[in-house]
């Protein structure tokens, strides 16, 4: 009897201990693989290095980190503007979509003070001013050393096109994380003067943006598909959105549109006298509640 007590106690003991049931301190490993994807971004691991991490309570984790970021600077009317920040190896998300989703306003203007030039044409992208571009995004004072540029490169465009560049940046935020049953994830995060932000807040909100953006996107070209039907006498008949584009581009659609705000190609259904116009929404599925779907006549 007293074997078959020990032996229970002992199982039970071994059980209390199981990785299931003992929630360890956040690694500097494991920070960095929940930094490379949180909200939807593909980093490689060499872009993030943690310095420091600091566990408070049961499965609450701050961190600090140095990211390795790149933004996509274009230059309208004179000015340099951050345009895009690239989340993954050819995807990009548009800053401007990004302060819609928060309510706030891109900085403008603050840097383009004549001293920025570093006796260079006022048209010049220098270091001093993509640094001060990437500062002023991220709410950071300067002079500081939460915002160091790595690297500069213009980008060959087509004569008659406006100026654009690529910035590296090396970048300091502050980020919150929680563990659950799938491991450790960020939930919030902050850089500079700015307030934290949840990262399930602005994805929501940002996905609505998306939403907005997407209708806009299949009503134009459904507007254009409508009046190709009054001109031809009928609906450009395929199973491809790349060859409907390429029937109403550019008299009857003046912009090309291939791909979604999630960065997925639209979809198309037509025949003579009926069409469908499609995106899979957030979760990239067709045939689902949050797809967006526009059709005639």
């Amino acid at each position: 009897m007293m074997r078959l007590f020990l032996i229970v106690l002992t199982l039970a003991s071994l059980w209390a201990l199981t990785p299931a049931n003992v929630r360890a301190d956040l690694s500097q490993k494991d920070a960095r693989k929940a930094i490379q994807t949180m909200f939807g971004a593909s980093l490689p691991s060499s872009a993030v290095r943690v310095e420091q991490v600091r566990t408070g309570a049961e499965g609450v984790a701050e961190v600090s980190a140095e990211i390795q970021a790149v933004f996509r600077a274009r230059q309208a009317d004179g000015l340099w503007r951050l345009s895009e920040i690239r989340t993954g190896q050819d995807t990009w998300e548009r800053l401007e979509t990004i302060s819609q989703a928060l309510a706030v306003k891109l900085p403008s203007a603050g840097c383009d003070d004549p001293s920025l030039f570093a006796g260079k044409p006022a048209i010049a992208l220098t270091v001093k001013r993509s640094r001060c571009l990437v500062a002023e995004l991220l709410g950071v004072t300067l002079p500081s050393d939460h915002v160091r540029i790595k690297d500069m490169s213009a980008l060959n465009l087509p004569f008659g096109s406006e100026s654009s560049a690529l910035i590296t940046a090396f970048v300091q935020v502050d980020l919150r994380l929680t563990q659950d049953g799938g491991g450790w994830h960020v939930t919030e995060f902050k850089s500079g003067t700015r307030e934290w932000t949840r990262i399930e807040t602005l994805a929501s909100a940002l996905n609505e943006t998306k939403r907005v953006v997407a209708t806009g996107d299949l009503t134009m070209i459904a507007t254009a598909l409508i009046e190709y039907r009054r001109v031809r006498g009928a609906f450009v008949v395929s199973d491809r959105e790349s060859v409907l584009i390429d029937h109403l581009n550019p008299r009857y659609l003046t912009r090309v549109i291939r791909v979604d705000p999630w960065h997925r190609p639209y979809q198309y259904e037509g025949a003579q006298d009926h069409f469908s116009i499609r995106s899979v929404g957030p979760d990239g599925k067709s045939g689902t509640a949050d797809d967006i779907v526009v059709s005639g006549p």
